[in-house]
């Protein structure tokens, strides 16, 4: 039986510590994919802040209101906050949270940011790029079980797909591709073969567009797609995200 897994709250651990890290969800989902991440590297001496993204852990109608810049306005003001109390700071996102992700580390100087799952290039590219550019004013939202139909899947945050809110997300991918090249902190690329949304065509544009030669690559073989929650990999993929952030906590902020 699918499971809709959702969470309206906003999250802040270990606030006294001076290495801020800022995670991101993933489209139509909210904080509940990185709140175990968030607590798990606060326990290792992290302040971390999860915050639903605008249209997040809201309603589907709210989400679909929302526009591309909205979500870029936030994240750098969220960004802002912690960089000012922080001595260090890193980005964590997956999906579009790992798209906002890059956004983030083309304009400020990060000790190291973390894309996992990317989600520059969509899987069904036909119905996401051109199909839903035409109709998403007609009809307004998708069954995310019509979309994705793994057996045993299980769906966060949202049921359905808001399709407006699809298209901004399509015309923010535009927006960004071209400030990649601009990415010159350490980062950290995650990609599962188990994931059934992202394709490993998102690793390879990365690379193409980020000359960095800080950045690694980490691939793992039964994750999902929201891969900061519970999952075979889960353990590995935590063990590679703290080793990363305390080898370049290390590195003075430019």
């Amino acid at each position: 039986m699918n499971e809709i897994r959702f969470d309206t709250n906003n999250y802040e651990f270990n606030k006294s510590s001076k290495m801020g890290v800022y995670l991101l969800h993933g489209f139509s989902s909210t904080t509940y994919e990185v709140k175990q991440l968030a607590q798990f590297l606060s326990k290792h001496g992290y302040h971390t802040v999860a915050n639903n993204l605008p249209g997040h852990g809201t309603t589907l109608e709210e989400c679909n209101r929302i526009k591309f810049n909205h979500w870029l306005d936030f994240v750098k003001k969220d960004v802002a906050k912690l960089s000012s109390e922080s001595e260090k700071i890193f980005v964590i996102g997956n999906s579009m949270g790992a798209v906002l992700t890059l956004f983030l580390a083309s304009l400020f100087p990060l000790n190291g940011f973390i894309a996992a799952g990317t989600v520059l290039k969509f899987k069904k590219y036909f119905s996401t790029n051109i199909l839903v550019p035409i109709f998403c004013h007609i009809k307004k939202y998708q069954q995310k079980n019509k979309v994705v139909t793994v057996d045993g899947v299980k769906f966060y945050g949202y049921d359905k797909y808001p399709l407006i809110a699809l298209n901004e997300y399509r015309k923010m991918i535009k927006k960004i591709v071209p400030l990649m090249p601009k990415v010159k902190s350490p980062g950290l690329i995650i990609h599962s073969w188990a994931d059934n949304v992202s394709t490993v065509q998102n690793v390879k544009m990365i690379n193409r567009h980020i000359n960095n030669q800080n950045l690694e690559t980490m691939y793992v073989d039964n994750a999902h797609h929201n891969m900061f929650d519970s999952n075979i990999d889960q353990e590995k993929i935590f063990n590679k995200i703290l080793d990363f952030l305390n080898k370049y906590q290390l590195n003075k902020k430019d």
